[in-house]
């Protein structure tokens, strides 16, 4: 019987999913560097190739702790519109406006 391909443990289905996920998380403009580069997740030698590729450039993605700020308290203004609380409704979007703050000043 063959032996089945495997990249990092993870046989096509599963390498294909991972390079997906990894991609989506990536910036417009990052997907774009990406693609350039020949990202192309369709078939065996792509799928590991276009993991390279993404490997390169994780690392020197930014961590984007205000995007993070800016959805956690979006998300939390929404569930206290949800609870018909005023004054969390208020606090919440004050979150929401400081957070913003942040990403735009």
């Amino acid at each position: 019987m063959p032996t089945k391909k495997q990249l990092d443990g993870l046989n096509y289905r599963q390498a294909q999913k991972r390079n997906s996920e990894r991609f989506n998380s990536l910036s417009q403009i990052e997907r774009k560097k990406a693609r350039k580069q020949g990202y192309k997740n369709l078939g065996w030698e792509n799928v590991h190739q276009s993991w390279n590729i993404i490997s390169n450039l994780i690392p020197l993605s930014p961590v984007d702790f205000t995007s993070f700020a800016i959805k956690k308290a979006e998300n939390q203004y929404e569930l206290a519109k949800q609870s018909g609380e005023l004054l969390e409704v208020l606090k919440t979007g004050k979150q929401v406006i400081t957070s913003l703050k942040l990403k735009y000043q």
